[in-house]
């Protein structure tokens, strides 16, 4: 049977919408290989966290900051280097990790979170004004513009303050006057994915396991796939099992009297914890790329400004942790805060390196052909006005980027913190390539070339501006 025909059987055997939307993306690579249009998928994935990203947790151990220092740019191989506390859960990954420090934030004035400029490149202006304006597109939907997608791009986000937040617009858009809203409910991201199939919306108590109701369908479905394409369709299962688990718990509370029968609706606010939404957040994500519904996805834990607390590390107030004040119920000051709280997210970026690693596509895995950047929407504190914005880029897009290295650009001085704490922060060189030139790097890599990326004017011919950064991309 061809592919082309067993397509046309595959398809005629989903007898539910759910079905189509949820093996569409196997169904679609058949016939792109029967069409001989066919080409491995790249993705990328944006993690952003507020409060900067201090020098310390994003620099190897044997490097101090003052060493750092130079007027030219300089690179180190990861191989022998320890990586610090921080960002220590990709070390499986050093050789797929590329760490940059010395970019400047352009027109971006980070301040308190960049807002949209965090992941346009553009002037935003400062206080409210960053989180109204949105002067043109963000990277993500540049990229997702070029990756395309089921669902182009899927925009995820945890707000600290209310944790009952729906959807907030904080950081991506389409382009000038068009922001894209992150959604901040795991529950309702799930169902704009995989649907609230058998339930009323947020009905955990009466919704039906998603993979039940296709249970005839993946019958049909395996008795018609062979080699890697039924392996995929395992892999596909699993991630809807995966994320049908949190429905059956509840559900199961339900059948227990755990919850009241006068209220079977989700809890509010649901997740309640940070770390637990961020973890959920990351569930979801995962489990979208996996299945093959997107392909670029934007996870912003603190919605590029600065509100809340950290529930599940600490009940302090953001604001004042990143002033280093002392959590006196934790006995700690807020830069011992931070760390935990880059730690977690790099442990569930890391948990989504592994799944991803775990999937098999074409020869290799789907971390063969994925990004991260891992980044703060503050530069490297959270006053700042973007004198270093580090970046961890983890995987290499199909061999397009240089990984396996830490590449600091000029550092014109190292000076202490506003807090007056033993923590420095490096100031990066006035002539130094901005974050507008690392977009345009994606870009290139993941074959959309332009000029530049979000430059106004004489920046446009600014060749420290522009990129594509010779250093990362190959």
């Amino acid at each position: 049977m061809s592919r082309m025909d067993r397509r046309s059987m595959l398809a005629r055997t989903l007898s539910t919408g759910a079905a189509t939307l949820a093996f569409a993306p196997l169904l679609n690579k058949l016939s792109a290989l029967e069409a001989g249009t066919y080409k491995t998928p790249k993705r990328v994935v944006f993690v952003l966290f507020g409060n900067g990203f201090h020098e310390k947790g994003s620099i190897p151990k044997e490097l101090p900051a003052p060493q750092l220092e130079g007027k030219k740019t300089t690179t180190y191989p990861l191989e022998k280097l320890t990586l610090p506390h921080d960002i220590e859960p990709f070390t499986p990954w050093k050789d797929r990790l590329a760490i940059v420090h010395g970019l400047r934030a352009g027109s971006v004035h980070p301040d308190h979170g960049a807002g949209f400029g965090a992941l346009s490149g553009m002037n935003v202006g400062v206080g409210d004004d960053k989180i109204r304006n949105v002067l043109g597109e963000s990277i993500d939907a540049a990229v997702a513009r070029k990756l395309g997608g089921i669902f182009p791009l899927l925009n995820l986000g945890i707000d600290p303050g209310q944790p009952n937040t729906k959807a907030i617009r904080c950081s991506s858009a389409w382009g000038a006057g068009q922001p894209l809203a992150a959604q901040c409910r795991p529950e309702l991201a799930y169902e704009s994915l995989f649907g609230g199939i058998g339930a009323t919306k947020n009905d955990f108590a009466t919704r039906k396991n998603l993979l039940d109701l296709l249970n005839d369908d993946i019958k049909e479905l395996r008795s018609q796939l062979r080699g890697t394409e039924l392996v995929q369709l395992d892999y596909q299962i699993e991630a809807f099992e995966s994320l049908s688990k949190r429905n059956a718990k509840l559900a199961e509370m339900f059948d227990k009297g755990v919850l009241a029968k006068s209220a079977p609706k989700l809890p509010t606010p649901y997740p309640v914890k940070f770390t637990d939404t961020v973890t959920a957040q990351f569930d979801i994500a995962t489990s979208a790329i996996v299945t093959g519904l997107t392909n670029v996805v934007t996870i912003a834990t603190e919605l590029c400004t600065i509100r809340g607390n950290y529930t599940g590390i600490s009940d302090m107030g953001t604001h004042g942790v990143g002033h280093n004040e002392k959590d006196v119920k934790l006995g700690i000051a807020g830069l011992e805060i931070l760390p935990l709280v880059r730690r977690h997210i790099a442990e569930r970026t890391a948990a989504l390196l592994g799944r991803l690693k775990e999937m098999p596509e074409d020869g290799g895995t789907m971390l063969d052909n994925t990004l991260v950047v891992f980044t703060s929407d503050s530069a490297n504190r959270q006053h700042t006005h973007g004198e270093n914005w580090p970046f961890v880029l983890l995987g290499n897009l199909g061999g397009r980027i240089k990984t396996g290295q830490l590449v600091v650009y000029p550092i014109s001085k190292d000076s202490p913190t506003y807090s007056g704490t033993e923590n420095r922060h490096m100031t990066a060189a006035a002539d130094n390539p901005t974050i507008n030139a690392l977009y345009n790097t994606i870009l290139h890599a993941v074959g959309a070339q332009r000029d530049h990326f979000n430059l106004i004017g004489a920046d446009q011919k600014n060749p420290a501006m522009t990129g594509p950064l010779k250093e990362l991309l190959v």
